[in-house]
């Protein structure tokens, strides 16, 4: 019995003695994406899927797709798109080391999410979706679902 005891006290004495030499937790880098107001973001590569005899099929395509997002706040969780359909206002959501700026009009939800790790210098890695559905019927049309995911990045813009 005092073996045992004894084993047990010597590991307790070695896990506190290994606990000390590490010291203080080191504190976590800032988030950049806290203080953001401005990225220009371009997207260069695109997956979009359509469905056939009701199964999907994905397509990779090379695109270029830019818009900006001005007027970002994360303490308020807003921000302002702005590309070629003009200006909208979205919700911007900071969630860890992710900022998802989130735009949601009859029948869409596009989710532009920007990771707090970067392409390149100023770049931080960005992927933008899009889901749309509007139910129509035109003679023999029938509108099926739209989405697609696009990749790509967005510059820090002082």
């Amino acid at each position: 019995m005092r073996r045992i005891t004894a084993l047990t006290t010597a590991m307790a004495i070695a896990v506190l003695a290994s606990a000390s030499l590490r010291g203080q937790p080191q504190a976590d880098p800032p988030n950049p994406l806290m203080t953001l107001k401005r990225l220009k973001c371009r997207f260069p590569t695109a997956s979009a899927a359509a469905w056939k005899s009701g199964d999907p099929q994905v397509q990779i395509k090379t695109q270029e797709l830019l818009f900006e997002i001005t007027n970002i706040d994360v303490q308020d969780g807003t921000a302002e798109y702005l590309g070629t359909a003009g200006r909208a206002f979205v919700t911007a959501v900071l969630s860890g080391w992710s900022l998802y700026f989130v735009e949601n009009s009859v029948g869409q939800l596009n989710v532009t999410t920007v990771f707090a790790q970067e392409a390149s210098p100023k770049r931080l890695k960005a992927v933008h979706s899009r889901h749309g559905y509007l139910q129509m019927t035109v003679g023999r049309f029938i509108a099926e679902p739209s989405v697609s995911q696009n990749y790509g990045d967005c510059e820090i813009v002082e």
